[in-house]
């Protein structure tokens, strides 16, 4: 009879460490941050909500520091977990995207198992530059 070298606790662990790593991936198009972003923090004055095909994200008030960049602008991260209603309530990181020439955070983006998703706000969310 065939028995399993793995326990189930060790198959959780190897699925939990998979999951870990998969987001890893997704950042090899960005990098740490070599120019100066348009502000050192930006300042969400009331949570952002999106709604987009039937989910619901929320992005929290506070203080959003810019962690990385890519061609085409800079990664602001929030300053805790970014909520997803979707079929269940997730928490991600995320945050907000500045295109370069530009100081408003008109886009967001949530790193989630496949990655990252960016979208644009239909509105501006309200906030303050922090210089």
């Amino acid at each position: 009879m065939y028995r399993s070298v793995f326990s189930p606790v060790a198959a959780v662990f190897m699925a939990a460490l998979v999951a870990g790593c998969s987001g890893v991936g997704s950042k090899s198009s960005s990098q740490a941050i070599p120019s100066k972003p348009p502000a050192s923090a930006i300042v969400l004055t009331a949570p952002a909500i999106v709604n987009d095909q039937g989910t619901t994200t929320t992005f929290p008030a506070g203080e959003y520091r810019p962690v990385e960049h890519d061609r085409g602008g800079y990664y602001f991260k929030a300053p805790e977990k970014v909520i997803v209603d979707d079929v269940a309530v997730y928490a991600f990181e995320g945050g907000l995207y500045v295109t370069h020439g530009s100081t408003e955070p008109a886009h967001w983006y949530v790193i989630r198992g496949q990655g990252k998703k960016m979208g644009r706000f239909k509105k501006i969310p309200p906030h303050k530059l922090v210089p």
